[in-house]
């Protein structure tokens, strides 16, 4: 039982349906997002699996019980848009769930397991998202969330593996069963936590949703966890869907960075600000992000200021600090302290300036804000 290795080496990159269209999706939107992808030049920055979530299925399977598109909104197909993706350079993600009916009602692989993993290589898929509603824990008496997941997610892992196809599996089962502690080899990314909120601190979200800062809170605290081939999945981003201020939408996209999280879009493509693609197609981010080491930043809490530390490959290091409070704050930077080694430059990512380092320094952080650079 295992996920095939190389797939995911660095964090996966790309968009998602769900945030900004929930199942209101149809081909066209998807035929358009591709052509933005690619247009836009987002699709040269790593943004390169395009997931279609939830909705996309009919209502039911077809007389040889295999999953089918809705004839309505995906008349000719997903094989089709999957080789319209792969003639552009993209990837193509779909969307099943674990249990008998996916999140929105449709048919779920429970129990198909074998013939949707086939289904989907026989379309051309790249990437898989599987979800975690409408599970039968009925069926398994006396096995913890834990155990069934670990079952279920085994069973669509070897499945696709079995397929000779090389799909990443995106475990999608909230945080249920703690899968950071044991989802390597079963999946290439595992959620941590329920969905995201386009909220920074909280304020009026769906219940059942986490903000952008509760749930860095807690994904800040796993970084034993991640590395190549497996990350840990904090969600989607929000930036670009109008809930958070251009500071937060900054910091949303800096501390997912930092945390080695996948990186997939949310909003509307066809729409987006000048200031939203400025942040999103910010290169010194995306290279801390898909840096090879893949390691997930350290994170020290004092007084409401987080600050973050990852080492990067060739010796350099990435360091943010979060101010996670409602008031300015000064942040002391020990340079050399932080990065564990002599340093004698550093690049602030927003600004692009490089400047010496002459021994520590004090940095004004705003509300909200995240600074960030790459010392070395």
């Amino acid at each position: 039982m295992s996920a095939v290795p190389d797939l995911a080496l660095t964090p996966p990159m790309g968009f998602n349906t769900w945030n900004h269209f929930g199942g209101n999706i149809h081909e066209t939107l998807i035929e358009e997002i591709m052509d933005v992808l690619v247009e836009s030049g987002l699709a040269n920055l790593g943004y390169r699996y395009l997931n279609i979530d939830d909705g996309w299925m009919a209502p039911e399977r077809d007389a040889q019980h295999r999953l089918v598109p809705d004839p309505k909104r995906f008349p000719r197909g997903i094989a089709r848009l999957a080789d319209q993706a792969h003639a552009l350079g993209l990837k193509l993600g779909i969307y099943s769930c674990c249990g008998t009916k996916t999140c929105m009602g449709l048919p779920g692989s429970y129990g198909f397991e074998t013939l949707d993993a086939e289904t989907f290589a026989e379309w051309g898929i790249d990437f898989l998202k599987q979800d975690w509603c409408h599970v039968p824990f009925d069926d398994f008496p006396g096995k913890s969330h834990r155990e069934v997941a670990e079952v279920l997610y085994g069973r669509i892992s070897d499945a696709m593996e079995k397929t000779g196809r090389g799909m990443v599996l995106s475990m999608c089962n909230w945080g249920d069963g703690e899968p950071w502690l044991w989802a390597r080899g079963i999946a290439h990314m595992w959620r941590t936590t329920p969905d995201i909120a386009d909220s920074f601190r909280g304020e009026n979200i769906p219940q059942g949703t986490w903000s952008v800062l509760r749930i860095f809170e807690h994904n800040r605290t796993l970084n034993a966890y991640a590395g190549p081939g497996g990350w840990n999945d904090p969600d989607m981003l929000e930036v670009g869907n109008g809930g958070l201020t251009p500071t937060q939408a900054r910091s949303h996209f800096a501390l997912w960075c930092l945390m080695a999280a996948p990186l997939l879009l949310g909003h509307d493509l066809r729409t987006m600000t000048d200031d939203t693609r400025n942040i999103i197609a910010n290169r010194a981010l995306i290279a801390i992000d898909q840096d090879p080491l893949g390691v997930q930043a350290a994170v020290d809490v004092q007084a409401g200021l987080y600050y973050l530390v990852k080492p990067l490959a060739g010796g350099a290091t990435a360091i943010g600090v979060f101010n996670a409070t409602l008031e300015p704050q000064e942040a002391v930077m020990d340079w050399e302290r932080m990065a564990g080694r002599a340093v004698r430059w550093r690049t602030d990512v927003w600004s692009e300036r490089t400047e010496a380092i002459t021994g520590s320094s004090r940095v004004s952080v705003a509300p909200d804000e995240t600074l960030v650079w790459r010392v070395w």
